[in-house]
């Protein structure tokens, strides 16, 4: 059967930059860290990947610290972080899970910086309650669920005034957008490979000279930063995609706003009474929030997925719980209407093919999935 992949936003198809690297990396022997000739061939994969990485993320490679996941990017940030500085943290409600679980399991005052109707940070009431100060702020560069850019330049402002540490966490836009303004302003930034479409298995944490986190995982290598035998395979084909779209970034941005515009329109024309989410807000390409009223979110994706369609709730590590959004519940909607929710997501290589097979399921997807 033919199956149309929407859901590029939990996990991207493996870039055929990245599979032939991993490949390559396949045949080093040796760990990285070994003084002899094989552990020097592949510490030479970990560091050209390091550089690669670092020209997206527009840094110095000596600012990248490899992860397993951006997970770990962000834990590592928003926890290391505030042992280094201390002082309240700060996150907004439509933090990707990973840095809210992180900002909860510390022995700190969390202040929780609400969202518009449009899925934007509150600016104002962000600047109330950044007022009495805060020693780190987590905020996202585009939400994972809903592609809603946040006020990255206006939140750095007011971190700056509160005297604060400020971590983004760039792993939706990463690819999408030129991040040069994001790091600019960061202290720490985040990455994640398999969003880009390398393997699952490695991350980054941008960390700029001077705002180095404490370790969560001591040992010698990262500058002592992060410990841990480095995955080469894994890393190598990071960097491997990281060059690629470097390298084509206009043309994929373009290819993935094209294939975002057929998907809203294919929406439309299905279901004119379906709400796009931040639909009036500045958004990343590829990712599309849709309630549908009085359709069950979970039926339809079930009934999307039977007919051949991949697509998902928001957040593939909150997927199987059965609750509503969080984010969808800071903006503004009542359980029921989270709960009718669907997100699509799409990138580079979505083709016309995919399209036109979603949007011949999803009208009797809807059908099925009436309350």
């Amino acid at each position: 059967m033919r199956r149309a992949y929407l859901d590029w936003a939990a996990s991207a198809p493996v870039h055929p930059a990245a599979r032939a690297a991993a490949i390559e990396a396949l045949e080093i022997l040796g760990n990285a860290s070994s003084p002899h000739a094989e552990g020097r061939r592949a510490r030479d994969l970990v560091e050209r990947a390091r550089e690669q990485v670092a020209r997206l993320a527009r840094c110095s490679p000596r600012e990248v610290v490899f992860t397993a996941s951006g997970t770990e990017a962000n834990a590592l940030a928003v926890i290391g972080g505030h042992r280094a500085v201390g002082g309240k943290v700060a996150v907004s409600t439509i933090e990707h899970p990973s840095v809210l679980l992180a900002a909860r399991s510390l022995d700190a005052e969390v202040l929780t910086l609400p969202c518009t109707s449009d899925g934007a940070i509150d600016l104002a009431r962000a600047e109330e309650l950044l007022a009495g100060g805060a020693g780190l702020l987590a905020v996202q560069v585009a939400n994972n669920e809903t592609g809603v850019l946040q006020p990255v330049r206006e939140l750095a402002a007011l971190a700056a005034r509160a005297g604060a540490r400020l971590h983004l966490d760039a792993v939706q836009a990463a690819g999408k957008i030129d991040l040069g303004f994001a790091t600019e302003r960061a202290h720490t930034l985040s990455l994640s490979a398999h969003k880009l479409g390398g393997i699952a298995g490695a991350g980054a944490l941008v960390a700029r000279r001077g705002a180095e986190p404490v370790p969560l995982i001591p040992g010698h290598q990262e500058r002592g930063l992060r410990g841990g035998t480095y995955a080469v395979v894994a890393i190598a084909a990071f960097g491997a995609v990281a060059e690629a779209v470097e390298r084509e970034f206009d043309e994929r941005r373009q290819r993935i706003l094209r294939a975002t515009r057929e998907l809203e329109r294919i929406v439309r024309e299905a279901a004119p009474d379906a709400v796009v989410h931040g639909g009036a807000a500045e958004r990343v390409p590829g990712i599309v929030n849709v309630r549908f009223p009085g359709v069950d979110g979970e039926t339809l994706l079930l009934a999307l997925d039977l007919a051949g369609v991949a697509a998902s709730h928001g957040a593939a590590c909150s997927t199987g719980a059965m609750e509503p959004s969080h984010v969808l519940l800071a903006m503004g909607l009542d359980p029921a209407e989270a709960r009718s929710c669907v997100r699509f997501s799409v990138g580079d290589s979505t083709s016309d093919e995919e399209l036109a097979h979603f949007a011949s399921a999803l009208g009797p997807a809807l059908r099925a999935a009436r309350l």
